[in-house]
Formats: C-alpha cells, sequence, structure tokens
C-alpha cells in the first residue's frame, strides 16, 4: 500500500494514552501538573493533535528545542465528530460537537506564542475559538478547567443520515452518536463521491489533486451539519 494512503487511514494518529510531556519529537511522562503555565495557552486537541507523532510533524520546522506539557482529560458535553472536509494528507479530520451526557477524551496542549502561531499555520479550515463555561476534568490531577481554547471546522460536521459520526478511535464516556473509524469513513465518502473508485486510489487521487480535494470538500459541506455551541470566534484559518 502507498505509504500517504496507509498514513491517511490511520487518522487520528498514535497517543500516548496519558498526559505527557511533547519534547523535540518524542512523548516523555508528564511528572508534575503544577508546571509553569506562564505564557501558555490552553488549546484542546479533538483530532489528531493528541497524537505526539502529528505534534512531531508540526513542529518540526521550529528551530531549537520545543516542549509542550500536554494533559489528558475527558471534555464534558462534546464528541470529536468528523468535519465535512478533507486533510491535505487525505484523512477526514475531526473537530469538537455537543454531544449531552458524552464525555470525550481530549488532550490540553499547552503552547507558548511561538507553538500556538505555528498551530494555527497548520489549521486550515478552521476557526480558533475560546470556550468559556465548559468542564473538562484533568487525569490524574484533581484539576477541573471551566476555559480553554479549540479549532473548530468552518464548515461543519459531516452528515451521515442526518447525523454526525464520531470517530471510534477517540475513547468517550456516554456515547450517543455513531461511530466508525477513519478507514470505515474514508470508504463512506468514497461511496458517496466517487463509487466506482477502488478505497486506496481514491485517498491517493486527492492528497495528489488540491482543486480535486477542494471540490470534493465542497461536496461533503452541500449537507453538512453546523456547530452551534457557546463559542467565542477569535480567527479564521
Amino acid at each position: 500500500m502507498n505509504d500517504q494512503v496507509a498514513h491517511a487511514k490511520t487518522y487520528p494518529f498514535p497517543v500516548p494514552g496519558r498526559s505527557y510531556v511533547f519534547r523535540n519529537g518524542t512523548p516523555h511522562d508528564l511528572e508534575d501538573h503544577g508546571f509553569d503555565r506562564t505564557g501558555r495557552t490552553p488549546v484542546l486537541a479533538a483530532g489528531s493533535n493528541q497524537s505526539h507523532e502529528q505534534l512531531a510533524r508540526k513542529y518540526s520546522v521550529l528551530p531549537g528545542h520545543v516542549e509542550i506539557p500536554i494533559q489528558r482529560g475527558l471534555l464534558d458535553g462534546f464528541d470529536s465528530v468528523y468535519a465535512a472536509h478533507l486533510a491535505g494528507y487525505g484523512s477526514v479530520p475531526s473537530t469538537f460537537c455537543p454531544s449531552p451526557g458524552t464525555r470525550v477524551t481530549t488532550y490540553v496542549l499547552w503552547l507558548d506564542d511561538v507553538q500556538l502561531n505555528r498551530m494555527h499555520e497548520t489549521e486550515r479550515n478552521y476557526t480558533y475559538d475560546r470556550l468559556d463555561g465548559i468542564r473538562v476534568e484533568i487525569d490524574g490531577a484533581g484539576e477541573i478547567m471551566d476555559t480553554a481554547f479549540a479549532y473548530t471546522a468552518v464548515v461543519g460536521c459531516l452528515s451521515v443520515d442526518g447525523a454526525p459520526v464520531a470517530l471510534a478511535e477517540i475513547e468517550a464516556e456516554g456515547r450517543v452518536l455513531r461511530a466508525m473509524s477513519q478507514p470505515e469513513m474514508l470508504d463512506h465518502v468514497r461511496g458517496r463521491l466517487d463509487p466506482d473508485a477502488q478505497l486506496d486510489g481514491f485517498i491517493l487521487a486527492h492528497i495528489e489533486d488540491e482543486a480535486l480535494r477542494r471540490e470534493r470538500t465542497r461536496a461533503l459541506s452541500s449537507d453538512s451539519l453546523p456547530l452551534d455551541f457557546e463559542r467565542t470566534v477569535l480567527n479564521t484559518f
């Protein structure tokens, strides 16, 4: 299988399964939740930003030492669902969506200004939002967060039979939405947009052809579901 296609199918990519420190491309144990937060912004990860592998790809362009404290926790009242657009690397990415009664796993990335600006550069088709009045319970820290920042898909979430679909790879308590894996969702999108194509060829085509990817995103967004929850939009990318 083409490496790019295999990569697309593995979204949202491996995670450590615990709070950790991302240090120059690799995860290390977060030994103290009382780390210095001065000058750092708490950003919630809905999908691949939870993964140290994805962070290594995003932050490899920064010179010098890169260190990011990352706390694992549960976000109340939301789930991680598929966004109605295609990523440049071939996956259907994610976004937070309200889901009463659900507690979805998230990772809180504490980014300094340089790291945050770099993250902005990688979050095309998203808004950057402040979320107030939320509840994030941090694993093993005895800490509840009520304000954080997050990226929200501009075009909303992908509709399957009129409803959002959760990412099966991301754990959640009390999940009420249907869940699909990334390969299942990619095959669903293929069946909708190009049913005669083989899945691997379908994925490779939109990795290699930006115009085709935009066209397919327009088709997916034609019946997308808006993301309606309380947030303050700070920027659009």
